[in-house]
């Protein structure tokens, strides 16, 4: 079942402090309203499709969750989603390529 992200969840998001909500594509729905209420209040919703260079899938919860756990160990001004994204599925490719 796909998890939904409406208004409300932003609101809470908002009111908790939290400027980005994970939104993967195959997991969730983003309402139109959501949307709306992130870009006003600068949410960004991280919404990604992950695969290899080679087009072979990654588990998209694997990324997340090691994405999630390198940012809790960062000090905020060091917290660059993008970036942060780039190297776990360059690491998690190059591991992929030597286990085939």
């Amino acid at each position: 079942m796909k998890r939904v992200i409406t208004a409300n969840t932003i609101k809470q998001a908002l009111a908790a402090g939290k400027k980005q909500l994970y939104a993967p594509l195959k997991e969730t729905i983003v309402t139109p309203e959501a949307r709306t209420l992130a870009k006003q209040n600068g949410v960004e919703l991280l919404e990604f499709s992950t695969s290899t260079t080679e087009g072979q899938p990654i588990d998209e919860n694997l990324v997340r969750r090691v994405i999630e756990e390198v940012m809790s160990q960062l000090p905020p001004s060091k917290r660059n989603y993008q970036e942060i994204k780039k190297v776990v599925i360059e690491v998690l490719t190059a591991y992929l390529q030597k286990k085939a």
